[in-house]
């Protein structure tokens, strides 16, 4: 009698991307991260379609990963960032119902004490070459969602994929993507999507910051613009900073 095949965990399935492309990871913590509460925001920097699997090794729990929108247009692509446990971004021009149901269901699984990561700089490097070093501007959504969570002292955690080796290449013409998110600005010129495969690869997992009554305060005060866009410069500098310093010590 044949058995059922059953499909992996996150976890496993992540260890099996990372074996697949012989990618060889270092986890480095910055501060013991807050177990109480069980639940964490994390914000990284992202360049390769290796992050997803990164995260999951470097928490070794369930994170869902918020991911962008067209990914959801690709066959087999969309299913396996379901298996990783991610979720879809709606299109870059979302309406607010669509992006609050996003908000919703990301706050859903952190008051069920589970992590949510977010990728702020979106499409930015990912869609175009890019050096190890590089960085991008935080969009603000992740800091929408904290404020609007419902969680008291939310912790965010900035994280800094570092990447150490790689080899990477042009795989998918610009064009091609557009054809499935026509809303996404990177997508609107010509040229190539680079594939980074991560040989060596460092996860800087930095200090927790958490959300305080007084931001959440003026984030409902009518201070909305200014708070957010102070959380995504913090978080962004800290994810900068940890990869200036994962860049200073020999592999």
């Amino acid at each position: 009698m044949r058995m059922p095949l059953t499909a992996p965990s996150p976890q496993n399935l992540a260890q099996w991307m990372l074996e697949a492309f012989r990618t060889q990871v270092r986890v480095y913590h910055r501060a013991e991260l807050p177990q109480a509460e069980g639940c964490l925001l994390v914000v990284a920097n992202h360049r390769s379609f290796l992050d997803a699997p990164l995260m999951l090794w470097g928490f070794q729990r369930p994170v869902h990963l918020v991911s962008h929108h067209y990914l959801a247009q690709v066959p087999v692509v969309s299913q396996l960032i379901e298996h990783l446990g991610g979720f879809h971004l709606g299109p870059s021009r979302q309406s607010r119902s669509q992006l609050f149901r996003l908000f919703r269901q990301a706050a859903q699984y952190l008051h069920q004490g589970e992590h949510v990561a977010i990728f702020p700089e979106g499409a930015e490097l990912i869609a175009q070459t890019s050096s190890p070093s590089q960085g991008a501007d935080f969009r603000r959504g992740f800091a929408h969602l904290a404020l609007r969570s419902g969680i008291a002292h939310l912790p965010i955690v900035p994280v800094a994929i570092v990447s150490r080796q790689e080899a990477s290449g042009p795989i998918f013409p610009l064009p091609l993507l557009r054809m499935l998110d026509s809303s996404e600005p990177m997508f609107q010129r010509d040229g190539w999507h680079p594939l980074v495969i991560y040989q060596r690869v460092e996860l800087h997992i930095g200090v927790p910051r958490r959300i305080r009554p007084e931001e959440i305060q003026a984030y409902r005060g009518g201070r909305a613009a200014a708070v957010t866009n102070a959380l995504a410069q913090e978080m962004q500098e800290a994810a900068h900073q940890l990869t200036l310093a994962g860049n200073q010590h020999p592999w």
